[in-house]
């Protein structure tokens, strides 16, 4: 009789320390998670398989705002315009001033273009996407607005992927995972992250450091490009859905830079109030001279 009240007890126990644990008491059991089941529940969070089949392009129009913090001062209120095909995209943000007319950024399928501000020089945040052009080409940068994201392909694109488990990022608990390696992602630092209810993409983070001994291995760029260190970070949100499809209606980059004679510092955030699939698109969308 004693030995079944003690028995009884430590389950009694073990039932209550479930319960007041507290959250923190299913983060393990949520680390377990596969990559693979972390990617099927992300693409659910998107609409259902024939909806993402269904469209062929995307046309994202809506305002955009920059703002300036360090290497230069300022802040702009213009317009934005985000296609997608297939794997190829196209980001564009135009501003009303002579000094800083805006982005032009696009992927035709093979080659990335960006515009110039004047003759071979290019803005901070049209370089860094120019010279890593991998982000591109391999689906990253853009997330869900894209109809190239690359999760959307894992079958084709094969990419490799580790999941990470549930991280604390500005505050909140978001699925982690981390992508390796890519055809020009040398040392990047790659992680995308997801809300741990709805599991859409919200965060992606890319961080670089290059030492100024790569310069040489790097001719087409400066060193003055090459010598420092890179962090560019996307965030999305406003999440609507659209044709069956659940998209992020804001979408915010920050681009630092931290180099030999530079440091920079601006973030663009463009606010989306139309969205359009299967458009009649022109062949030069996807190629910025």
């Amino acid at each position: 009789m004693h030995r079944r009240f003690l028995l009884a007890a430590v389950v009694v126990l073990g039932v209550l320390a479930s319960i007041y644990a507290g959250p923190a008491s299913i983060i393990p059991a949520a680390e377990k998670m596969r990559t693979e089941e972390l990617v099927a529940k992300h693409l659910e969070s998107i609409g259902t398989a024939t909806a993402r089949a269904a469209a062929k392009n995307r046309v994202m129009n809506g305002a955009a705002e920059v703002t300036f913090r360090l290497g230069a001062q300022g802040h702009l209120v213009g317009k934005s315009t985000i296609l997608s095909e297939g794997n190829k995209y196209r980001l564009e943000m135009s501003f009303p001033h002579e000094q800083y007319l805006g982005e032009q950024i696009a992927y035709n399928g093979q080659n990335v273009t960006a515009g110039t501000v004047r003759s071979g020089v290019r803005t901070n945040l049209a370089s860094f996407l120019y010279n890593y052009d991998f982000l591109l080409k391999e689906g990253l940068v853009g997330g869900t607005t894209s109809s190239g994201w690359f999760l959307l392909d894992v079958a084709g694109r094969q990419p490799k992927l580790e999941y990470g488990g549930l991280k604390n990022i500005d505050g909140k608990k978001l699925h982690e995972l981390k992508y390796k390696g890519g055809k020009g992602a040398g040392t990047f630092q790659t992680f995308f992250y997801f809300d741990p209810v709805t599991f859409r993409h919200v965060l992606s983070l890319y961080s670089l450091r290059v030492p100024a001994y790569l310069a040489n291995t790097m001719p087409s760029l400066t060193q003055d490009q090459v010598e420092g260190s890179y962090r560019l970070r996307e965030e999305f949100g406003a999440f609507k859905t659209v044709d069956g499809l659940t998209l992020p209606h804001s979408y915010k980059l920050v681009l630092t830079v931290e180099g030999q004679d530079q440091t920079f510092l601006a973030d663009w955030t463009i606010n989306i109030s139309q969205v359009l699939h299967n458009q009649q698109l022109d062949a030069g969308s996807f190629n910025e001279k």
